[in-house]
């Protein structure tokens, strides 16, 4: 299904949440909204869906329009046929796995074939022997493909997710964002996935929209999003920019570094270790620069840096 925002505004009292935004979400792809907390994100999602109302424009799924202001539409969130996975999964914890996945069937009255169903959609996200526990007897992983086999169960047009990883700790919340995106594109389904973690939408999305105050500061593929970022917003957002001047950066991993001679002189402000590297942070003339290193330097440390200019990313202007 492709999604189409048309001039969407949204506030809350005084303050504008969303300012006549226009987006079209392509059919079938993974779609991620990125940005720091308060941008409107959310908001937008919810708008999508139904659960909050824009103050002006339309938004239309497949050409069919389902709010127009001017037009007085509003379809209502139960009959736009999409489906929400929170970012508390909402389980009811006094039904079991198979009652929480008919859920959305039963609400719908599509009860012809609805154990048949709900077993698909479990053993869809390898929870087919779990069908009879209860949310308080599985892991947060496994409370994650709960929700998200309810999600698929009713056969949605669109998924929307809100933050459905923030829950989980680190190493859960990687191995879940390989589950969801080999999921979604099996289904061949059109997912818009809500998070302020770049590392989720660079990892998981065919398209990333990154947010900033209600606004979109750029709408392209991951790789086109850290390559070549539309605004100095965006390069900074997403991943670490090094400026070398007031236009032009260069990324971490195209800096090297040398004792004694190089391009660029800084000192050590703070090194930090990760795993088999360090992660310094240095004081130059242009700002600070980060920049990963093999070897650790202690605070103080003067040092010098090398990098091609020819792969230096410059904004326009």
């Amino acid at each position: 299904m492709q999604i189409t925002l048309q001039n969407i505004s949204k506030s809350f009292g005084k303050k504008e949440v969303i300012s006549n935004l226009s987006l079209k979400l392509q059919d079938g792809k993974f779609t991620t909204l990125l940005g720091s907390s308060g941008c409107g994100k959310t908001t937008l999602l919810r708008m999508i869906a139904g659960l909050e109302t824009p103050d002006a424009g339309e938004i239309l799924f497949d050409g069919e329009t389902v709010f127009s202001k001017a037009g007085n539409i509003n379809i209502p969130p139960e009959k736009r046929n999409l489906s929400f996975v929170f970012q508390d999964f909402a389980l009811w914890p006094h039904m079991t796995v198979f009652e929480n996945v008919a859920f959305g069937l039963r609400a719908r009255k599509q009860r012809e074939g609805l154990k048949q169903k709900v077993q698909e959609a479990l053993d869809t996200v390898k929870l087919g022997d779990l069908i009879y526990r209860y949310p308080h007897e599985l892991s947060g992983g496994q409370q994650q493909r709960v929700a998200f086999a309810r999600a698929i169960v009713v056969k949605p047009r669109c998924i929307l997710f809100d933050e459905p990883l923030s829950a989980l700790d680190a190493q859960l919340r990687e191995s879940m964002r390989t589950e969801i995106k080999e999921l979604t594109g099996k289904l061949n389904i059109t997912s818009v996935f809500v998070t302020h973690d770049q590392a989720e939408a660079m990892s998981m999305s065919d398209y990333i929209v990154v947010m900033n105050g209600g606004r979109i500061e750029q709408y392209d593929t991951p790789l086109e999003v850290y390559e070549r970022p539309a605004t100095r917003f965006v390069a900074e957002f997403v991943g670490k920019a090094n400026w070398i001047n007031g236009s032009s950066m260069i990324r971490p991993e195209q800096v090297t570094i040398a004792e004694t001679d190089g391009v660029k002189k800084c000192r050590v402000l703070s090194s930090q270790y990760y795993g088999g590297r360090y992660s310094l942070i240095l004081g130059s003339d242009s700002g600070e620069w980060t920049v990963s290193s093999e070897r650790d330097f202690p605070a103080g440390s003067e040092i010098y840096v090398n990098f091609d200019a020819d792969k230096a990313i410059t904004l326009a202007q």
